[in-house]
């Protein structure tokens, strides 16, 4: 190649790189221009419920609240990413619905509001006209549990709006059980009308029974934990759901750990006990509770007093397939505690649930993590068990009329034994689904890449190529390693504002646990 071959390349690539920028800055102004004219047309006197949720749920709880609210008053909903200052100066009252992300850091859909209303730069905005209450959700085994609702909640009082009530604060856990069929009301702040919280209590929408058709694993032989592809398939009325969805899962307790637990106590298995307008054998309502490991009230029990017996904390899983293959897969990979035992999900879904047993369940929608348009290039990046949502999308797109390219990069341990799903992927390579595949394993001999992050950064013209000619980004896996390494490297190769436009806009999406 000449030198004028090689500076024609590179004219060619920068003209490329500014055509891609002056595209994501029109769409971007396109968007805020669409949020303004919604923002516009806010009833006066409605209230005002925003949320910033990163995997469905403070979104989901988000509109339930509005669904409930709105018998009594008019109500307008937004993610915090559309929420401007002249939003917050109509509302007369908010009700702010927040997840804390990562290590109290705020959702992909709530950094911009947090950096422009929460890090001290607009103090000139006067919102003492509005009343507000935060309903924070976190995860309570993070040191700073629900860090984001609180930066929320003082935020607002900074900016002079009045707290209506204190911080409240929602382990994750526990949501994830008030979506799996459980009551939200809980967690709605006081001043929701009574009206409306009579509808919570008529309009609870039952779990779904799902049977488990099919389990196989997925890495035979490698050195880390067992990986599984779950089949579900519903009981009950089929539910709808897209790629990007969560299934959230009640585990049971084995039977066998019942059986012995209740030999402790020398308690009748077969005892009839009514629980939520349910009848069923002691024994099969254990199996969906704590079981408690020191001494407790036997008379209390069987007086039908079940408050020692919380349900087992629900799990959340990337769904693996899209609503059109009408099967629910799940990808899962066995965790263990300290201990040595099976974790609560993964062990039910692994090792104790027998094919063709039921279990309770639902699909939450996540719409930050819904691929608008087929149309438009994607490019997957994930490792471990992210292949559920990367397979998803890949389900999804293989049903799309136009669809347009796809690349994966996919991480795992050794080469030998980790190839999960390599027929279907080498079978959508074939028809044209998926356009490449490029396989990074961390265990292989004198590998130049041992991590996807890695194996980005040497591409970076391929990927700043791809991404500029229109490309959705969508990562799925662990967030504290992989998730982090590829924003790291992203950042470097695009520039942070470039990359927060992406995110902001939708086209940078991240499914990260």
């Amino acid at each position: 190649m000449t030198e004028n071959q090689r500076i024609a390349i590179a004219v060619v690539c920068t003209l490329a790189w500014l055509l891609w920028v002056a595209v994501l800055f029109v769409r971007h102004r396109r968007d805020l221009h669409c949020a303004l004219r919604q923002q516009r047309t806010q009833r006066p006197g409605a209230v005002l419920i925003a949320y910033a949720s990163q995997s469905g749920t403070a979104a989901a709880l988000a509109r339930q609240s509005a669904e409930h609210l709105r018998t009594s008053q008019p109500v307008t909903v937004l993610p915090l990413s559309q929420v401007s200052s002249q939003t917050l100066q109509t509302a007369s009252k908010a009700l702010f619905v927040v997840s804390t992300y990562g290590e109290g850091e705020a959702p992909d859909n709530g950094q911009r509001f947090a950096r422009h209303y929460l890090n001290g730069d607009a103090t000139a905005l006067d919102l003492s006209h509005l009343s507000y209450s935060v309903v924070a959700l976190g995860d309570s085994t993070y040191a700073r549990f629900c860090a984001f609702g609180q930066l929320l909640y003082d935020g607002m009082a900074k900016l002079g709006a009045k707290a209506l009530e204190p911080l409240y604060k929602v382990d994750s856990a526990r949501a994830a059980a008030d979506g799996a069929g459980g009551s939200i009301e809980s967690a709605m702040p006081a001043w929701f009308s009574a009206a409306a919280m009579a509808k919570s209590n008529t309009s609870r929408k039952p779990s779904t029974w799902w049977r488990l058709a099919e389990r196989r694993l997925l890495n035979p032989g490698s050195p880390g934990a067992p990986l599984f592809e779950l089949t579900l398939r519903a009981v009950n009325d089929w539910p709808k759901w897209r790629a990007g969805d969560v299934f959230v899962l009640q585990p049971r307790q084995p039977r066998e750990v019942v059986v012995r637990w209740l030999a402790r106590y020398a308690l009748d298995a077969n005892e009839w006990i009514v629980s939520g307008g349910r009848g069923q054998t002691l024994q099969a309502w254990l199996r969906d509770r704590v079981l408690p490991v020191a001494a407790f009230d036997r008379e209390k029990l069987l007086r039908g007093d079940f408050s020692e017996f919380p349900l087992l904390p629900a799990r959340e899983y990337s769904v693996a397939s899209c609503g059109e293959e009408k099967a629910l897969k799940l990808i899962v990979r066995q965790q263990f505690r300290p201990s040595g035992e099976h974790g609560v999900g993964s062990g039910w879904l692994t090792e104790y649930c027998e094919v063709g047993e039921l279990f309770a369940g639902d699909l939450r929608e996540n719409r930050n993590c819904h691929t608008s348009d087929h149309s438009r290039p994607l490019l997957l990046i994930g490792a471990g068990s992210g292949l559920a949502g990367l397979r998803a999308q890949l389900a999804e797109r293989a049903g799309a009329p136009d669809a347009g390219l796809v690349w994966l990069v996919f991480g795992e341990r050794c080469p030998d034994t980790d190839r999960p799903l390599s027929r279907e992927l080498d079978t959508w390579l074939r028809q044209g689904t998926l356009s490449r595949c490029d396989r990074i394993f961390s265990r292989r001999a004198h590998t130049e890449f041992r991590y996807v992050q890695d194996f980005l950064a040497a591409q970076s013209a391929e990927l700043c190529s791809f991404i500029s000619r229109g490309a959705d980004i969508y990562v799925c896996g662990n967030r504290t390693g992989m998730g982090a390494g590829v924003h790291r490297v992203l950042e470097q190769l695009l520039g942070e504002v470039e990359l927060d436009v992406l995110l902001q806009s939708g086209r940078y999406r991240r499914d990260l646990y």
